[in-house]
Order: C-alpha cells, then sequence, then structure tokens
C-alpha cells in the first residue's frame, strides 16, 4: 500500500503501479511485505544492496545512512510471545519525501496508518513515528499490572500455604523470563528514540522531535517498571524456597523427635539383648518393670518437646 502526505493529511494512493515513483513536492508512506523487497523498492536512491543486508538484520536498532534513516523494531509484544519464531519485525527506511515500512505483517501497520485516516489528524513523518511508537506500546503498562497481579497471588497462595504441591519457582521463572524480555526491549527501544532525537540527517520536522520527549519519559517509566517487577519475582520466588525450605526443617525435626524418643528404648533393648546373666532376671516383676520404664523414658521425652514446642 502506499499512501501520500497532502496538506497534512494521509490519503491512500489507489492507482499505485509497479514501478511507481514518488513525486518530489510530496511526502509518501510505503508498507510492503518483507518477501517483496527489494524487488518493489520505489526509491532507487535505496540501493538493493542496503536492502537485503538490513533486512537480514533483525537486531533491534537504528542506523543513520546519508539522507537515509533506517530503524528495526520488534513488532509483536514480549508478554505474548511463547515462541523465537514468532517474533516478527518491522523496518523503517526515512527519506526527505518517503517512509517505508517493510515487515512481515502488513495488516498490522496498515489497521495503524487506517486509523489515522480514520482519525482525520494532522500528520508528518515525526508525529507518525511517535504515534507508530506509541502504538506498539499502547498495551504495555496495563500487561506489566497483570504480572505484578500474578506475582501478587503467587506470594499470597505461597505465604498462606494454600497450594504445597505447585512449583512456584517454575513459575515465576517464566514470569521473570518475560520481564527480562521486556527491560531488553525498552532499553533497545530507548535508544532508538534517543537516537531518532538527534536528527541527524534533518528528515524530521523540529517542531515534532518533542514527541520523542514525552516518549522517552513512558519509556522510562515501563522501564523502571519491568526492573521492579523482576526484583519483585526474585522476592517472591525466595519466599517460595524459604518456605520449601521452612517444611524441610520441620520434616527434618519430626524424624528427629522421633529418633530421640526411640533412642533410648533402642538402648534398653540393647542392653537387655546381650547374652549375658543378669542379677535381676532373677526379680518375679521384671519385665512390667522394664515396659514402665520404657513408657515413663518415651513420656518424658514428649512431654519435653511439647514444652521446648519441637511439634
Amino acid at each position: 500500500m502506499i499512501y501520500s502526505i497532502e496538506s497534512s493529511k494521509l490519503n491512500p494512493v489507489n492507482d499505485y503501479k509497479e514501478g511507481f515513483k514518488p513525486e518530489e513536492l510530496k511526502d509518501y508512506i510505503a508498507v510492503f511485505n518483507i518477501e517483496q523487497q527489494p524487488e518493489k523498492t520505489i526509491d532507487e536512491m535505496i540501493p538493493d544492496e542496503l536492502y537485503i543486508s538490513t533486512l537480514k538484520n533483525n537486531t533491534p536498532r537504528f542506523e543513520s545512512h546519508d539522507n537515509l534513516d533506517i530503524i528495526c523494531m520488534k513488532v509483536n509484544h514480549f508478554i505474548n510471545q511463547t515462541q523465537e519464531e514468532q517474533i516478527s519485525y518491522v523496518f523503517i527506511f526515512i527519506q526527505n519525501n518517503l517512509m517505508q515500512f517493510v515487515c512481515q505483517d502488513t495488516d498490522f501497520v496498515n489497521v495503524f496508518i487506517k486509523h489515522l485516516i480514520d482519525s482525520n489528524i494532522n500528520v508528518s513523518y515525526g508525529k507518525i513515528l511517535y504515534l507508530f511508537f506509541t502504538y506498539l506500546i499502547e498495551n504495555d503498562l496495563h500487561e506489566l499490572e497483570k504480572i505484578e497481579d500474578q506475582l501478587t497471588e503467587y506470594e499470597n497462595q505461597i505465604l498462606n500455604n494454600s497450594d504445597s504441591n505447585t512449583n512456584y519457582s517454575q513459575l515465576v521463572i517464566c514470569i521473570a523470563r518475560k520481564l527480562r524480555a521486556a527491560k531488553q526491549y525498552y532499553e533497545q527501544f530507548i535508544s532508538i528514540v534517543e537516537s531518532l532525537s538527534w536528527n541527524e540527517n534533518n528528515l524530521l520536522e523540529e517542531k515534532t522531535l518533542k514527541y520523542f520527549k514525552i516518549l522517552d519519559s513512558k519509556l522510562d517509566r515501563l522501564y523502571n517498571t519491568s526492573v521492579n517487577l523482576i526484583a519483585f519475582a526474585t522476592e517472591v520466588r525466595e519466599a517460595y524456597q524459604m518456605e520449601v525450605d521452612l517444611r524441610a526443617n520441620k520434616i527434618m525435626q519430626l524424624f528427629t523427635v522421633v529418633t530421640v524418643i526411640f533412642l533410648p528404648l533402642t538402648l534398653i533393648v540393647g542392653w537387655y539383648g546381650m547374652n549375658l546373666k543378669m542379677p535381676e532376671f532373677n526379680m518375679n516383676f521384671f519385665y512390667p518393670v522394664v515396659i514402665a520404664l520404657s513408657i515413663i523414658v518415651s513420656v518424658s521425652i514428649i512431654a519435653y518437646f511439647k514444652k521446648r514446642k519441637w511439634f
């Protein structure tokens, strides 16, 4: 799809044909599928070799060339990605009168541009970039809040011992991975926005550069939120590990109590189990006395442990 900017308004170019060249006095937005490039390049100022090398490198970044700025960004959000193969990217090529979006999912960009057209707002390259970047992160704060709520729920379940069979450590590790991906995502995003703000090729209007300061503040808040949530996830995992250790200590304490209770009885059995003739064997009530002694010893030990609240 090709869109033109006329009188600060976006309009679709319906008569677009192969070999279309932008007019010098108009600004254009072009949206191409990554598989169609560079065969459908509509500006010969960008060499095909540059297109090919750029599209092969999926690292989110900003590049500045002579009269050309290149941006690579992740499109789908980190929270919704489950496999590396599902990550898609958008490449943005900015020139004096042409901005190209090259991506795997053109519908994503076309829906965004259609929204700009339907909103009938005044646009420029700088404002379109700002609105597109905002569009990429518009639900991020809500998603991060959902992660915080999930971690809080895990923390409450751990402290209340509501489900001792659940491996909360594994659940928290999965969340921490998403948060680390978010942190890296915002770091790269902030770097791109800061590089754009320099406007080395003067491809963006000076009055629109203020938008990137607003965007930078939003990204800083999201970055700090993700960092704080990583720390929260670490605390929840440590709390779970403490509960696991506490349960293990209680089990070991129980085993210790049982061992101590039976230790004197084992001594008595061992003592009188020896193949020796002892004087007390001639006593008429010797066997009941040994039984009573064993009971008294066991009850005394249990009473002592109860008093010390060992179990």
